[in-house]
């Protein structure tokens, strides 16, 4: 398996695919399947901010993250209103915006990590988590963030082996029978200079 520092051009619709089905939990409430959220998502890819695990010459795995104020995918307002209309934007907008993460200096946002299934159990999650840190570290940041929701125990098993800790939590009360998760948490590991990958 190899993990290359970006997206291969050509690989952007089967890399959001994979991310789509495996964050589908949070995109569902905004495009409803897997295809239409790839679909709307992959034009707007930001090949330089995402990591990708390659495996019989084929993408098996992205992570993506935020660096200088942009992440891996960066659609705009026109671009919703195009697809769904004034009304349906509005809503769709606000509802990504929650779950947006601010920027903080110094500390390296993920924008969600994801592997196919014929990948599942190979080494691609922390490979790829690794190559991120590599990220981060190249770029002077002294810090890596994720959010994972309470319904997935096994990223966060993931993330814990990695040298992730967690630091808050998020309640969403109302809003938990739109996403079918009560809460995210914040996960954070420290970037050493001269530490090795995840």
């Amino acid at each position: 398996m190899d993990i290359l520092p970006y997206v291969r051009p050509g690989d952007e619709l089967a890399a959001t695919r994979i991310y789509a089905a495996a964050l589908f939990q949070k995109l569902r409430p905004f495009f409803g399947t897997i295809e239409a959220a790839a679909s709307f998502l992959a034009p707007h890819m930001r090949r330089d901010r995402g990591v990708s695990a390659i495996l019989g010459g084929r993408v098996v795995g992205i992570a993506g993250y935020r660096l200088d104020g942009t992440g891996l995918f960066e659609p705009k307002w026109r671009h919703f209103r195009q697809r769904f209309g004034f009304f349906g934007t509005s809503i769709r907008v606000a509802g990504l915006a929650f779950l947006d993460k601010t920027d903080a200096d110094g500390v390296l946002s993920m924008d969600g990590i994801a592997v196919s299934e014929e990948a599942r159990g190979k080494g691609a999650g922390t490979a790829l988590l690794g190559a991120v840190v590599d990220v981060a570290r190249r770029t002077g940041q002294h810090a890596v963030r994720l959010d994972v929701i309470d319904t997935n125990p096994r990223a966060r098993a993931l993330y814990e082996r990695n040298g992730f800790v967690p630091e808050k939590r998020r309640e969403l009360g109302f809003l938990k029978p739109i996403f079918g998760f009560s809460s995210a948490t914040t996960m954070c590991r420290q970037v050493d200079a001269g530490s090795g990958p995840a």
